[in-house]
């Protein structure tokens, strides 16, 4: 039964005991889109197990947008410019106006840091064995005053499977075979070979590190050394459903994002970080921003991320991708 059906019985109590009647005012639900806000359709997601519990970072409850890695500040600035309205639970915001404000609060927050989450091997042939080099990389990039980090290049350094290809395209900004590439803050190298199993997938690279090069290259990659790194699990939430307002639908779980979770579970990431703390935030540099999950214990080197946000609205990332 809706409260305002319970007014009358509300207001002969408080008239009975002789009480102030305070005024009640109803405000419509704050829908946004690629999600459900209705108490009754989280219920079935959550008990009938299509979702991890209240928490998942997946649901629109408290604990998961906390467990996600949203913060208060950018949830609170949401709610201020969106406001309230008492026209009915019709109105539904784009969530991307919530990344935004999230991508915003964690832009001058979260320390930058580098992960590497579909790591392949990338051998640097003219370096000795015992190659080690202090690496200097900045917190805030755009505030250096805000301090630096330090990171070391060995002889063997992860980079990310989708940043290498055995063939270059003038489109591809990663490592290719003859093409010379920048390792963020540190040297550029250039790719010797690109070697793949029966498969096709990459499964090695080797490359001639060049600390004398200062032409401009194409890209940067991140990346993280073979021996400084530690082993951790990545968990990349995406929108819960594929429909823009499944709160409409009857048959609302048809339209679940399939792809609204996938783990990473092979991902490197740097061992200056080893002793995070869970909801620990950081910028994984041109990945995206995360946040440490319940699940990490750093006492037994267990280590678990969830992405909060990517760095860049994927609208805006679909524009970019058909111009080039």
């Amino acid at each position: 039964m809706c409260i305002r059906d319970r007014y009358m019985g509300y207001y002969w109590i408080l008239e009975q005991l002789d009480i102030y009647r305070p005024f009640v005012w109803e405000y419509s639900r704050l829908n946004v889109t690629s999600t459900v806000t209705s108490k009754r359709k989280l219920h079935k997601l959550i008990h009938e197990n299509y979702v991890n519990g209240w928490d998942d970072p997946r649901v629109p409850t408290l604990n998961g947008l906390r467990r996600r890695g949203y913060t208060s500040q950018s949830i609170n600035d949401f709610c201020d410019a969106v406001s309230v309205t008492r026209r009915g639970n019709e109105n539904i915001i784009q969530v991307q106006l919530l990344e935004h404000f999230v991508r915003k609060d964690l832009d001058k927050n979260a320390s930058r840091t580098m992960g590497v989450l579909d790591p392949v091997k990338l051998i640097l042939t003219n370096l000795p064995e015992n190659h080690e080099e202090k690496v200097q990389a900045p917190n805030f990039p755009k505030e250096l005053e805000r301090g630096y980090h330090t990171i070391y290049l060995h002889r063997e350094v992860y980079i990310d499977r989708e940043d290498v290809k055995a063939e270059d395209h003038s489109s591809f900004f990663g490592a290719a075979p003859g093409k010379i590439v920048g390792l963020k803050y540190a040297h550029h190298f250039k790719c010797t070979a690109v070697k793949t199993n029966e498969q096709g997938e990459i499964i090695l690279v080797e490359g001639e590190l060049l600390p004398e090069h200062k032409d401009k290259v194409k890209g940067h990659l991140h990346w993280v050394s073979v021996k400084d790194s530690l082993d951790c699990e990545i968990r990349l939430y995406d929108r819960l459903f594929l429909h823009e307002n499944p709160g409409e639908l009857d048959n609302y779980i048809d339209v679940l994002n399939p792809q609204s979770l996938v783990v990473k579970r092979k991902a490197k990431f740097s061992k200056h970080l080893k002793d995070i703390k869970r909801e620990d935030k950081f910028q994984f540099e041109r990945v995206g921003f995360f946040s440490v999950d319940y699940d990490t214990d750093a006492s037994k080197k267990i280590y678990v991320f969830n992405r909060t946000v990517e760095l860049v609205d994927r609208e805006k990332k679909k524009a970019i991708t058909k111009m080039n």
